[in-house]
């Protein structure tokens, strides 16, 4: 069978090994699919469709991985900072809670020396009792500012409900068009995928109802 003369092959044989051990296809494969043989073109159809996904979607999903290890970094990091300072708080905490304790017991020997007296006794003990007015006054103040924030708070969390859930919402439909890009490409149909609104027609109310409620 009369062949077209190959020039080449026989000064790069050393390459031919290569590109087979390197790439998985040979220049046997280039003759057998020029001589018609459907395995070898099917083969090398194969690999040069994988080739141009590669090109194409590499770049992609070697950015994500990039952002999914540098947030995996930050996290991490976050998550040591918060440690730490948590340790060093709670030193601090233990011991203001020793001072405390030893202001208690300077205050209670305090009392028990003044009450060798009649009148530094009385005196003390009108001081004591302004303390304890003032100190019930500031307290029920305290008491209530607590119970006006938990109210506060307890409606923005509700009202604040729709934005959170729009969020989640939004990052799955993001999630979907870049599977439904990955998977078909120019062919894809970012119109069949369904984008759910969960503030229309109720930041209005809300607005109303905060107004309402004073806050």
């Amino acid at each position: 069978m009369n062949r077209l003369k190959n020039h080449i092959l026989p000064r790069g044989r050393r390459l031919s090994q290569v590109m087979r051990s390197k790439f998985g296809v040979s220049l046997d494969d280039f003759d057998r699919a020029l001589n018609g043989d459907i395995q070898a073109a099917e083969k090398i159809g194969e690999l040069a469709r994988q080739g141009r996904l590669s090109q194409e979607l590499a770049p992609k999903l070697s950015q994500a991985y990039l952002e999914i290890i540098n947030g995996s970094e930050v996290y991490n990091k976050a998550i040591a900072d918060i440690l730490l300072q948590a340790g060093k708080s709670a030193t601090a905490i233990n011991k203001s809670a020793s001072q405390v304790t030893l202001g208690q017991q300077k205050y209670n020997h305090e009392r028990q020396e003044s009450a060798q007296e009649f009148v530094i006794g009385t005196n003390a003990e009108n001081i004591r009792h302004k303390y304890q007015m003032n100190y019930a006054q500031i307290k029920g103040y305290v008491d209530a500012h607590f119970t006006k924030v938990d109210q506060q708070t307890s409606f923005l969390e509700q009202s604040n409900r729709p934005e959170i859930k729009q969020v989640a919402s939004d990052e799955t439909y993001q999630a979907k068009t870049i599977n439904e890009a990955l998977g078909k490409g120019e062919n894809a149909r970012y119109d069949l995928i369904p984008q759910k609104d969960y503030l229309s027609g109720i930041r209005l109310r809300m607005a109303e109802i905060r107004s309402a409620l004073g806050f």
